[in-house]
């Protein structure tokens, strides 16, 4: 039996959705159509007929109901009918229930989206909040390159928003921390920018993380150090601080800064961490080795603490072992010849 094209497919809903259309068929064609849009979610030919249905006199928003259980399909060809008929606050935040549901998928991959009519219409706060889901789908994802295709269209809109309310500080700091992900110079400026108009702990942090990933280590340092004094109990502030110290080899201040936080939180996981961390590489002793891996281990998979171990314990083997061996394979792999080391027995 031969195998179904699926492109053809799609050809083949889109003329039966056209004919439905012609014949008077709105709910039929409005399903088929819906339906192709989950396949091919850019597909001019399946917007063109979501437009003559937006525009029919018994079309619009009421073809495509949004009961329970929500229906993908519904979602997305209702953001775009909801769109055509010019309410883009609401067509975004279901674009973003959209995206939140298949995240690797290019929903927003449409002109109106991307075009600064919607930009200069939409309100701006609706943007920020989205920048904020979207963020989020990010730190979950594996990687930030694996989304970027998804997430250009919205780095646009972004972008032309701040264009039309150049000084909403809310927004220009949701788009520092979500362009950190792709591009750190325009990151950069858009942290800036809020951190000038409206400084605050949130500001101060993401300069700082920006700072850290572009190698500035004093920058870092100075704006964790601001956040620090709008919130001193701030304990992921600590976390970051350590970090970035670690990084630079700045030992003795990383471990400052982790005992002032275990001084607020004796059971913070993350400056229990990096305080074995500091201690293995100053004293190389196995032992504290296995006490850093321990405490990795025992945190539950999938949290921040369980992830932050890992980057930490990583970098750690990294740092203390390059100078004695090379080091290739997996994490795992990486830290079996590191144990090895540490015990001597390099084979």
């Amino acid at each position: 039996m031969p195998k179904r094209n699926p492109d053809q497919d799609v050809r083949r809903e889109l003329a039966l959705a056209a004919r439905e259309v012609e014949a008077g068929d709105l709910a039929h064609a409005a399903v088929r159509v819906s339906n192709v849009l989950t396949c091919a979610p850019a597909l001019p030919e399946a917007h063109e007929i979501l437009a003559r249905l937006a525009a029919h006199p018994r079309g619009g928003r009421g073809l495509f109901p949004v009961d329970d259980p929500l229906a993908l399909a519904t979602v997305v060809a209702r953001a775009h009918v909801v769109a055509a008929e010019g309410d883009f606050d609401y067509a975004l935040r279901l674009l973003g229930k959209a995206q939140a549901y298949v995240p690797e998928a290019a929903w927003a991959d449409v002109p109106w989206v991307t075009d600064s009519t919607a930009a200069s219409s939409v309100n701006p706060d609706v943007v920020t909040n989205l920048a904020v889901d979207l963020l989020e789908l990010l730190r979950r994802a594996e990687s930030p390159d694996s989304l970027r295709a998804a997430m250009n269209p919205y780095l646009q809109l972004v972008r032309n928003t701040i264009a039309a309310h150049h000084d909403h500080a809310s927004l220009l700091g949701s788009a520092g921390y979500l362009f950190r992900r792709f591009d750190l110079a325009e990151a950069a400026g858009y942290a800036t920018r809020a951190d000038q108009l409206a400084p605050c702990h949130a500001s101060a942090i993401g300069l700082g993380l920006i700072y850290r990933d572009l190698g500035l280590t004093s920058e870092a340092l100075d704006a964790f150090e601001r956040a620090l004094s709008y919130e001193p109990d701030s304990l992921e502030v600590y976390a970051d601080t350590c970090d970035l110290l670690l990084d630079a080899d700045r030992l003795d201040e990383a471990l400052t800064y982790a005992q002032r936080a275990l001084a607020i939180d004796p059971g913070h996981i993350c400056s229990q961490i990096a305080t074995l961390a500091v201690r293995f590489r100053q004293t190389r002793k196995a032992a504290d080795l296995d006490a850093l891996m321990e405490l990795c281990r025992a945190q539950p998979a999938d949290t921040h603490a369980r992830r932050h171990g890992e980057r930490v314990l990583q970098s750690t083997v990294m740092k203390t072992a390059s100078r004695t061996a090379t080091l290739t394979g997996s994490p795992r792999e990486v830290l079996a010849q590191f144990r090895r080391f540490t015990r001597g027995r390099p084979d």
